[in-house]
């Protein structure tokens, strides 16, 4: 039993390491040669994961074709505005085998279309004439990959398309710290997901200026107030929005020392450099970033209120202080709280 993993960052190789337990082989794409080498020939990914060690039977490649072939599942874990150049050249792919599901584990969504991105996959597998061949799913939920690298207890969230039957896949991804719900929400599970980060980097913002958990928490509650707005707007079901995917993720998102996106909001209230420096020397992708585009651009498509959303936008593209974006959202219009 083969998985195939699309991606040799944190996550990718957390996740491997897991499935590694259970699957024969193992095998994670990747295209830096550097990182490559290093987690085949050390056992372990520096880069991201530090010296935590990783099992013989998981390996890294820089052939495509090699980490596609005999596969029973294929896995993506890049980032999301990656997803769909990657896709189109696996789609391509000679070893790329038939019938197998397609899961996304990466969170947000394509700027360029404001497409989820189980829509970028299933696009790409519709346009090579595979689509009814792929069932196109995904894994999400709150899952820091260096508490999934340590076997730290985790539980995620797998939902795909309604007329296939996930259950075995959920029983092979399971395990004793690792364990998956299915949920048949596909819209929702992806859009909390993805806009969890959006809050996460307002909390950064406000820890950054010496807020206290009283911030935290108002931030977090009426973050979840614009996620269901524009979940709902979007298809998605409200009671996704209280499970893993919603609340479960923003609240482990928010809070966390591990979170990229709580920490690049934190560097930009506390950095001398603009947002856009900070994220040019991140070394990991802040996808919530990309999320504040995708969800405001949805926001006034669509004609739902979303303003933590727009002052983080501000913040981020518009060199609005953070400063001022928390007292504009403090001195909005007063109302009551279900409005």
């Amino acid at each position: 039993m083969k998985a195939a993993i699309l991606g040799t960052g944190s996550w990718g190789t957390a996740f491997g390491r897991h499935l590694a337990h259970k699957w024969d082989q193992v095998v994670m794409w990747g295209i830096e040669p550097s990182q490559v080498d290093a987690i085949n020939q050390t056992g372990t990914n520096p880069d991201f994961l530090g010296d935590i060690p990783l099992p013989p039977n998981l390996r890294a490649t820089l052939d495509l074709n090699d980490c596609l072939e005999n596969a029973l599942a294929l896995f993506v874990v890049v980032p999301s505005q990656a997803v769909r150049g990657v896709m189109a050249e696996v789609v391509k792919s000679t070893t790329f085998p038939p019938g197998i599901p397609v899961v996304n584990l990466a969170k947000g969504f394509e700027v360029s279309t404001l497409q989820r991105i189980s829509e970028v996959i299933t696009d790409e597998l519709e346009q090579a004439g595979r689509l009814a061949d792929h069932p196109v799913g995904v894994l999400l939920g709150p899952s820091h990959a260096e508490e999934v690298a340590l076997e730290q207890p985790t539980a995620v969230v797998l939902s795909g398309r309604p007329d296939f039957n996930w259950e075995p896949l959920q029983n092979n991804i399971s395990g004793p710290f690792f364990r998956v719900y299915i949920n048949e929400d596909l819209p929702g599970v992806e859009i909390a997901s993805g806009f969890k980060n959006i809050i996460a980097l307002a909390v950064g913002m406000t820890d950054g200026l010496g807020t206290g958990d009283n911030t935290r928490g108002t931030l977090m509650t009426r973050g979840m107030v614009e996620l269901a707005r524009i979940g709902c707007a979007l298809g998605g079901r409200q009671e996704t929005f209280f499970g893993l995917a919603g609340i479960g993720d923003m609240i482990t998102t928010c809070i966390s020392r591990h979170s990229r996106n709580r920490n690049f909001g934190e560097a930009v209230t506390t950095s001398e450099k603009n947002p856009q420096e900070i994220l040019a020397e991140s070394i990991q992708v802040v996808e919530g970033v990309f999320m504040t585009q995708a969800a405001l651009k949805l926001g006034q498509k669509l004609g739902v209120e979303l303003p933590v959303t727009k002052q983080v936008h501000d913040v981020l593209f518009s060199g609005k202080p953070p400063r001022l974006a928390m007292r504009e959202l403090m001195e909005r219009q007063l109302r009551t709280e279900l409005d």
